[in-house]
């Protein structure tokens, strides 16, 4: 038996101690498929009568990935009266367990409806008007900093390498109060469910700039969430996005 089969088969047998508010289980739940699409974790759907969960194992390297799994909770626990996110049934350093979010998953042809566009800024608007009190803000320099240090030198250009710094150096410098802010947000991280928007996989999620959330979904044009910042703002925080996307990605190679 592997690790990740071991971590499910563990999970499942802690079943009793999921919190599951008012739904009751009556047995222990079972696995009926592994979700196949995420980059870094093993993701399992599984069931116990009407229930439904998604069991996620934790990816090893989460650390060097940039993935604080304590904060991770935490911000779900804040945003958990939102309904914007799954609902948290169990978590720990190896694995998390939500609810199973039927709907429809968000291509990215989406964002060319005016009531998406208008829903999923709501939405963004709603989870940066949480109160954080015990969360640091994010230092992106030091936060690309420490991908950087992992690589060798002969996967990435000095001249890459002070392009990305040099922006992150110069959002960290500028004026901006920390918000939720996802740092993954991708049309495939939305769902359509009958209640409404959800938005998954936050494990990347930290007090950060008000505008990333809106330059990753919207490709920097900050005009379809109605953002007031001006053009070397955009470009710098442009730089940077596409910059921790590409360290990410080396990091993860």
């Amino acid at each position: 038996m592997n690790s990740t089969e071991q971590i499910l088969q563990q999970t499942l047998s802690n079943w009793q101690n999921w919190q599951t508010g008012k739904i009751t289980l009556a047995s222990q739940p079972e696995v009926l498929s592994e979700l196949i699409g995420g980059k870094t974790n093993h993701s399992f759907l599984v069931a116990s009568g009407s229930f439904k969960a998604v069991v996620r194992i934790n990816a090893a390297n989460d650390s060097s990935l940039g993935i604080d799994r304590v904060r991770e909770r935490k911000i779900l626990q804040l945003l958990q009266p939102t309904g914007f996110v799954p609902e948290l049934f169990f978590s720990s350093g190896e694995v998390l367990v939500a609810d199973y979010c039927e709907g429809r998953q968000w291509v990215t042809a989406d964002l060319d409806d005016t009531d998406n566009r208008r829903a999923v800024n709501h939405m963004l608007k709603q989870i940066q008007s949480i109160t954080v009190t015990d969360l640091e803000a994010r230092n992106y320099f030091n936060y690309c900093t420490a991908y950087i240090n992992q690589l060798d030198q002969s996967l990435i250009s000095d001249s890459l390498i002070e392009k990305i710094l040099l922006a992150a150096a110069a959002i960290d410098a500028s004026v901006w109060t920390p918000v939720i802010c996802h740092h993954d947000l991708v049309p495939e991280n939305i769902i359509v469910t009958d209640a409404g928007l959800v938005l998954l996989d936050w494990e990347y999620a930290a007090m950060g700039h008000p505008a990333l959330d809106y330059i990753r979904l919207y490709q920097g044009d900050l005009t379809l969430a109605n953002l007031p910042y001006d053009r070397y703002s955009i470009n710098q925080l442009e730089i940077l996005q596409r910059g921790m996307d590409d360290l990410w990605l080396l990091v993860q190679d």
